[in-house]
């Protein structure tokens, strides 16, 4: 289904004030965000804790906006970008830069992992991003500043494509969307003589851009760099694009081939989400934290070294060694390149992080409802965290109790879906049937076993205790 044949729909994207005008109300909000966080702050760490929850900024950024951020780019693809603020900062700065070529450092994506690896390891577990507001703010105007910078010195929309820390994240999920922007009819992109879609002069338009992503619609083969601009709709004078219904996991069956930046970035959200699922339940967090808490404190270190050490640990150490296992095992049986095995482990393993993902958004949500009447009495947190600390206030949880048996059947219907297509996707998908029988069986064993890290704990924490 063409979601472009239903009227509305095509009018809003087909606007010259989309998505011109949510993306001023996006950033109108980004901006009433900093605000809400700058000069809340706190050296207590057991503060920061609830503060994080009764900020009204904080918990908006880090409870809400993000977790449907993920859930967005799993269910809609990129729709995200399309209302980022960012994207229109950075093109605008775009227009009076200096457009100077993007470096081959940029285009490696690695750039983007890089920065994602900092945000989450000194950042957040580190500097606590997430609990400290005033720390948040300064993130978000670093974000918006670095969207600038750059827009401003190379060409295109250099931040979106090569540098914005959630640019893999999104568009590997992306893969699991069930909706797609493609061009319509092929034959006619063909034809066509102007190319508008992707011809030069248009590329610094503020309305029907030709693409500065560096895509041609008519080659489009699976979603994970479109941002859904729907520049090239406007742009495009046979209206010849669609934005359709397709299966979920549709682009996983076509020869995807990530990069080694991408393999990077995969193991170590492979990491973060293992320890956001499992930091639920206090006896799975007490398990996987053994380690890193042991290592850390044989050498005496405290503070935020410690708690990135710890980080590294978890989302760095934790994932290589289930890829050398696989890699291990692999080359006792087979010829394959250890490079092409890494891939595909990264490829198998995105199911299992999506549901992963979906679900720690679905917690997280749910879990601040207990917060919601007292956020607006008392924006900046300060005095609620204080009486719930000091036991002045008990937060109502019977909604919390009430939805806790249909986010366990949730979160079980999930990880089912996880594996059952995990399992189709190593049957029929083309990655894996260009590799010989020696290096699949190590990669369906790697697949299993982290897809058992998050079955066996669900199992344990929702249904069991």
């Amino acid at each position: 289904m063409n979601l472009l044949n239903v009227r509305w729909i095509r009018t809003l994207l087909s606007s010259r004030w989309f998505p011109i005008v949510p993306q001023l109300i996006m950033l109108a909000v980004f901006g009433l965000l900093i605000a809400g966080g700058l000069g809340v702050k706190t050296p207590d760490p057991s503060f920061a804790k609830v503060l994080r929850n009764t900020n009204l900024a904080n918990l908006l950024v880090w409870s809400y906006w993000w977790p449907l951020v993920i859930v967005a780019a799993i269910l809609l693809g990129r729709a995200w970008c399309m209302v980022c603020p960012m994207e229109l900062v950075t093109s605008l700065a775009g227009r009076i830069g200096l457009r100077r070529k993007v470096l081959h450092l940029f285009k490696s994506g690695w750039v983007i992992t890089i920065f994602y690896t900092l945000i989450v390891i000194v950042g957040i577990h580190g500097l606590s991003l997430h609990r400290i507001p005033h720390r948040m703010a300064l993130y978000l105007l670093m974000l918006l500043s670095v969207a600038v910078v750059v827009g401003l010195i190379y060409e295109k929309r250099a931040f979106c494509s090569y540098v914005c820390p959630v640019g893999h994240l999104l568009g590997l999920y992306a893969l699991v969307s069930p909706l797609e922007w493609r061009a319509d009819n092929l034959s006619l992109c063909k034809s066509c003589k102007t190319k508008d879609c992707v011809v030069k002069k248009n590329h610094y338009r503020i309305v029907g851009r030709s693409c500065t992503s560096n895509l041609y619609p008519a080659t489009i083969k699976d979603n994970q760099d479109c941002l859904l601009c729907t520049q090239c709709l406007k742009a495009c004078p046979n209206n010849n694009l669609r934005w359709s219904t397709r299966w979920p996991f549709a682009d996983f069956f076509h020869a995807i081939e990530l990069r080694a930046a991408q393999v990077g970035f995969v193991l170590l959200v492979s990491g973060f989400i293992v320890y956001e699922i499992l930091s639920e339940w206090p006896v799975s967090k007490a398990i996987l934290t053994w380690v890193p808490r042991h290592f850390v404190g044989s050498l005496g270190i405290t503070g935020p070294i410690a708690d990135s050490l710890s980080a590294v640990i978890m989302f760095i150490v934790f994932p290589c060694v289930l890829l050398l296992a696989v890699l291990a095992l692999a080359k006792l049986r087979s010829a394959v390149p250890y490079g092409a095995i890494a891939k595909t482990l990264a490829l198998l393993l995105l199911p299992t992080m999506a549901s992963a993902h979906l679900l720690k958004a679905i917690l997280k949500m749910t879990s601040r409802i207990p917060y919601w009447p007292h956020i607006f009495s008392d924006p900046t947190g300060i005095v609620t965290a204080h009486k719930i600390l000091d036991g002045r206030l008990a937060l109502d949880k019977s909604v919390l109790n009430a939805l806790y048996p249909i986010i366990s059947f949730v979160a079980a219907a999930l990880f089912l879906t996880a594996l059952l297509s995990t399992l189709f996707i190593f049957r029929k998908a083309t990655a894996i049937r260009n590799l010989d029988s020696g290096a699949k069986v190590p990669l369906l064993l790697g697949v299993l076993v982290y897809w058992s890290i998050f079955g066996f704990m669900i199992f344990m924490w929702r249904f069991y205790f």
